[in-house]
């Protein structure tokens, strides 16, 4: 087992970099098979506008507020993604099909350059702000892989391509990773696996604020949460009821104990997604199994 300090940036035989470019080539491949103007499952949100805030305007994107507050470093000031994506939706809201996809384009090219530049090299592990509190520069990266799963999740309906498979398994790796680097961060001691059918991932932290991430060989043993990457991702954003799937045996968990360890996450982790509908879930889920 590759043991690091930092998660999955520092283990050398996963090729962070490739792993991101992949997510966006396989969600702008989506976005090219859909039509813009149909509904999402997002309430109000059609793909225009899930797509549109995902782009580059201007020289602007999220990418450019995680870097200015790399440069600056002010990093203990959450980043404020509601209020970014209104502004853009406003001022852009008149862009034509080919303006938004060519936008999308060109936040892929400012991931690549940063992830091939000394500064992506030099300054890997360097907190950055996000919408979850100070992060490492590539672990902000890399959690990209999870929020492009998700908004495929959430245009699917519109298009008759299915969310590609390449985006599910990097969306895991990146909730695993992500959430050993929240919980190591809140000096939690705890080890747990995200256990998907289509990859498998753990996570290991340690009260200095460090932890590991490795991908499940074999049988997963510990605690741990087993289900479609499908119903983990959405669970884990609250789209979906993790109680109810859990009734349902679309989601298994073993060993909750061990689980329930993670839970001040929930209330000390500014922005998580689905963070209300996750804390009643852990309390009614940690009811169940007790």
């Amino acid at each position: 087992m590759t043991i690091t300090h930092r998660g999955l940036l520092d283990d050398a035989d996963y090729d962070l970099a490739e792993v991101v470019l992949e997510s966006w080539d396989a969600f702008i491949a989506l976005v090219d098979h859909t039509d813009l103007s149909a509904r999402t499952r997002l309430d109000g949100w059609t793909v225009r506008e899930v797509v549109l805030h995902l782009g580059t305007w201007d020289g602007q994107s999220a990418l450019t507020q995680v870097l200015a507050s790399l440069r600056s470093g002010d990093t203990r000031t959450p980043l404020d993604p509601d209020s970014f994506n209104a502004e853009v939706l406003k001022l852009h809201a008149d862009a034509t099909d080919d303006e938004v996809r060519a936008a999308l384009a060109e936040s892929r090219s400012a991931v690549a350059e940063l992830l091939a530049s000394d500064e992506a090299r030099d300054r890997a592990g360097d907190p950055v702000s996000s919408v979850l509190g100070p992060m490492p520069l590539l672990t902000v990266m890399h959690a990209g892989c999870y929020e492009l799963a998700l908004h495929a999740l959430d245009i699917e309906d519109a298009t008759d391509e299915r969310c590609p498979d390449v985006l599910l398994r990097h969306g895991i790796a990146a909730l695993a990773d992500s959430t050993g680097c929240l919980a190591a961060r809140e000096g939690i001691e705890a080890a747990a696996g995200v256990n998907a059918d289509e990859a498998s991932w753990s996570f290991a932290t340690r009260s200095d604020g460090s932890w590991s991430t490795r991908r499940i060989e074999g049988a997963a043993h510990g605690p741990r949460v087993s289900g479609s990457a499908r119903n983990l991702l959405e669970a884990s954003a609250g789209r979906v009821d993790p109680v109810r799937l859990v009734t349902l045996r679309q989601l298994k968990i073993k060993h909750v104990s061990g689980l329930l360890a993670l839970t001040p996450i929930i209330d000390q982790v500014p922005g998580l997604p689905g963070g209300r509908g996750l804390k009643v879930a852990a309390r009614t889920i940690g009811g169940l199994f007790r």
